[in-house]
C-alpha cells in the first residue's frame, strides 16, 4: 500500500481525488496535527470541507496515533510502520466525514465540533509556549554548518565523512534532550544511533535542524512572528512523520524540501524510510498540482 501524509490544505486538492481513483492500494494517512489544524478555527465548515476526500474514499483514509503515543515507537521496516495506524480513531474519522456531509447538521453535530475546536486550540496553545523558546538554540546550532557543508546536506550530493559526522553528533545531542524532556524524562542508559533514528524524536530533531540550516544558508533573518513559527514547527511534524510512509502530500514548498532533504539524510544514514512516491496529476490541474512526494532536484 503506497501511504502518503496529507496536511489539511492538500485535503481540498483535487490531485488528491486522481491519485486515491488511480488506485485502491494508494491511501493517505492523517496525523493529530494535521486534525488541530483543521480544526482551530472553524471546526465544523473547515472539517466539512477538509473531510469530503475521507468520505467518499473511506477505505483508504487512516489516522495515525497521536504523536505522544508514537513516541516509544522503533519502525525499522514498512511493516512496523503500520504500528502508527490508530484504527479506533480512523472508524471515528470516518463515521464524522460521514455526518459532516449531511444537511441539516444531524443533533449534536455542532457541540461535537465546538469541543474539537477548543481541544484543538488548546493544544495550540500549549504548542506555542513550547516553540517560543526553541529558536535560539537551534539557529545556533545551524550556524555551526559552513556554507559549503550546508548545500551538502541540502542537496545530498558528495557529503563528505566530516559532514556527516558532525550532523550526526548533533542530532544525536538534540534527540537526547527530546527524548528526556518529552519521553524518558529519568533516562539514563545511553541509546544506539540506529535504534534513535527509527523513534519520531530523531526524525522530529532532524527536521527541526534542517529547518533551521535552510534559514541560516538563504541568510534569513531570525525573529519570525511566533504564531508563524508555531506553524512551521507543526509542518516539521509532518515531515518526521511523512519519513515512515511514502511522502507527505502538501503544496507548502518548504515543508517539501525539508521532508525531501530528512528522507535523504535518513536513508544515507541507513535508517528505514517508506519508498519515495510521485502523485500522478491530472493533465488538466497543470500548475495547480501538489508538490511531489519524492524527492526533486534542488537545483
Amino acid at each position: 500500500m503506497i501511504t502518503l501524509l496529507a496536511d489539511s490544505n492538500a485535503l481540498r486538492h483535487p490531485g488528491l481525488k486522481a491519485y486515491l481513483q488511480a488506485s485502491r492500494d494508494h491511501a493517505i494517512a492523517l496525523s493529530d496535527q494535521t486534525l488541530v489544524e483543521m480544526r482551530k478555527t472553524r471546526a465544523l465548515s473547515t472539517s466539512r470541507e477538509s473531510l469530503q476526500i475521507v468520505a467518499y474514499y473511506p477505505q483508504q483514509s487512516y489516522a495515525l496515533r497521536r504523536t505522544h503515543e508514537m513516541l516509544g515507537e522503533n519502525i525499522a521496516s514498512k511493516e512496523q510502520a503500520h504500528l502508527l495506524f490508530d484504527y479506533e480513531a480512523t472508524a471515528y474519522l470516518t463515521d464524522l466525514s460521514r455526518r459532516l456531509l449531511v444537511l441539516p447538521s444531524p443533533l449534536g453535530l455542532a457541540e461535537e465540533m465546538t469541543q474539537h475546536e477548543a481541544d484543538a486550540q488548546f493544544i495550540m496553545a500549549r504548542l506555542t509556549e513550547e516553540v517560543s523558546t526553541l529558536e535560539p538554540g537551534l539557529v545556533s546550532a545551524a550556524k555551526d554548518f559552513t556554507q559549503a557543508e550546508l548545500m551538502q546536506i541540502r542537496t545530498m550530493k558528495d557529503v563528505t565523512d566530516g559532514t556527516r559526522r558532525k550532523l550526526l553528533d548533533l542530532l544525536k545531542e538534540t534527540t537526547g534532550s527530546f527524548i528526556l524532556q518529552n519521553q524518558e524524562p529519568g533516562r539514563r542508559a545511553p541509546m544506539l544511533l540506529r535504534d534513535a533514528m527509527g523513534q519520531f524524536a530523531f526524525r522530529y530533531s532532524l527536521c527541526m535542524l534542517l529547518y533551521y540550516m535552510e534559514w541560516v544558508r538563504i541568510g534569513r533573518q531570525t525573529g519570525k512572528k511566533l504564531p508563524l513559527r508555531v506553524n512551521d514547527v507543526v509542518d516539521m511534524q509532518l515531515a518526521a512523520t511523512g519519513t515512515y510512509f511514502n511522502g507527505v502530500l502538501s503544496a507548502d514548498a518548504n515543508l517539501q524540501i525539508i521532508s525531501n532533504t530528512a528522507r535523504g539524510v535518513l536513508r544515507g544514514s541507513g535508517a528505514y524510510v517508506g519508498e519515495d512516491w510521485r502523485v500522478p496529476q491530472p493533465a488538466e490541474e497543470g500548475d495547480r498540482a501538489i508538490g511531489d512526494a519524492s524527492p526533486t532536484d534542488p537545483g
